[in-house]
């Protein structure tokens, strides 16, 4: 095995005078003397002053974020809209969907295939909403919760469509 070793020499560098006449100091400005406890009253009422103008938006912004509900991207829009009628927070309509993502099995786990596309998830997700929502307005009892209910009725579901050709083939 062969080492090299690189040195770096470092030299100071001479001051030379090339002709240069030096800098004279500079005079004292006769400014008006500021201190710094000036500059900071100035800066503190800015701040105020700004908080104060700013604020009526500040609070409305912050009242429209309080009251908005945001569904997450992953849940169609077709489906939230559906759902946001009956319930309003976002946790609750975004809980619906994945009840219809876990009904929806894998067919072919070498591809990844699953029973529907998403089309059909939609289509089959809205119609077992709407029946879900009758029978809640029919005063059915749930014993083992609404979204247990609900993945019963996608399940159903699922097991009739996807045998029935016509569905197959329509949405594919």
């Amino acid at each position: 095995m062969m080492q090299t070793a690189n040195a770096i020499i470092i030299q100071p560098v001479k001051d030379e005078m090339s002709g240069k006449t030096p800098v004279k100091e500079s005079k004292k400005c006769l400014a008006i003397k500021t201190t710094t406890s000036f500059l900071k009253q100035n800066i503190k009422n800015n701040k105020r002053k700004a908080v104060a103008q700013f604020s009526h938006v500040d609070k409305s912004l912050e009242n429209s974020l309080k009251h908005g509900n945001f569904v997450a991207h992953w849940v169609p829009g077709v489906f939230s809209n559906l759902v946001c009628s009956f319930y309003e927070k976002a946790e609750t309509i975004q809980e619906f969907w994945k009840v219809i993502k876990q009904c929806n099995r894998v067919v072919d786990y070498s591809a990844n295939k699953r029973a529907f596309t998403r089309g059909q998830e939609i289509a089959i997700g809205t119609k077992a909403f709407k029946e879900f929502a009758m029978k809640v307005k029919s005063g059915v009892r749930m014993h083992k919760g609404q979204f247990a209910y609900f993945n019963g009725i996608v399940n159903k579901l699922m097991n009739n469509l996807f045998f029935d050709a016509d569905f197959m083939d329509k949405l594919n």
